[in-house]
């Protein structure tokens, strides 16, 4: 064996140790600098908003006229996303805050046209033609349905509510949201007797057009961001 190599080993794993100890040093101040980390985590979660508001743009809807009630799953996404950063403020650079500052004025433009657009009172006329496109009857509503009823009515209702969301401005949404909240009405005065299978599909379909609904507040306010 050559005498050296020995020597030449030990060599090679004190280079190694040294630079291993040299990337460490590198890379721990980016993790353990109380400075840094507050920053990185700033910007990560404004990118984190910024992309969650993009997102609605891709998306596909409200229950009732309730502005409380009104795409609560978008509000409170979005008080989670700015309540963490309202506490990172200062890690923000001033390009980030002025662009958090933009985003949170847009969509406070939209949650104001909401709430304007929900005080005004609906029309009747507009109410009955809408109940007509979506049961048939401009005064469907005003009949009495049995419990084994309920089931076929929630499915006429979600079938036309597919077939034409896609032409629904926010103000036809108000109308429609009035609807099913008298329809859903109807169904608790004989909630009682509805059939356990009829009540898992009734439930199935209420999801159906909340998450509709949801999905059209969403785009309302890709639409705001957009601007």
């Amino acid at each position: 064996m050559n005498p050296n190599y020995p020597k030449f080993l030990a060599a090679g794993a004190l280079t190694l140790v040294l630079l291993g100890g040299s990337a460490c040093e590198r890379t721990s101040p980016s993790n353990d600098n109380p400075n840094n980390q507050p920053r990185t985590r700033a910007e990560q979660d404004l990118a984190e908003l910024r992309d969650w508001m993009k997102d609605k743009t891709d998306s596909t809807g409200r229950n009732d006229r309730d502005t409380t009630r009104r795409g609560a799953r978008i509000r409170e996404e979005f008080r989670e996303k700015t309540a963490r950063l309202d506490t990172k403020l200062d890690s923000l650079s001033a390009k980030s805050k002025a662009e958090y500052k933009e985003l949170r004025r847009k969509y406070e433009n939209w949650e104001a046209r909401n709430q304007q657009r929900s005080a005004m009172p609906l029309n009747q006329e507009t109410l009955q033609r809408f109940e007509e496109e979506l049961f048939g009857s401009a005064n469907a509503l005003d009949a009495q349905f049995t419990a084994t009823q309920m089931r076929d009515v929630y499915t006429q209702f979600l079938q036309n509510v597919r077939a034409r969301r896609a032409t629904w401005t926010a103000a036809d949404w108000d109308y429609v949201d009035e609807i099913y909240s008298r329809l859903n009405q109807k169904k608790d005065q004989v909630e009682d007797q509805i059939p356990g299978q009829d009540k898992l599909k009734i439930k199935a379909l209420q999801a159906e057009y909340l998450t509709l609904e949801t999905t059209k507040d969403a785009k309302d306010l890709a639409r705001e961001i957009k601007q």
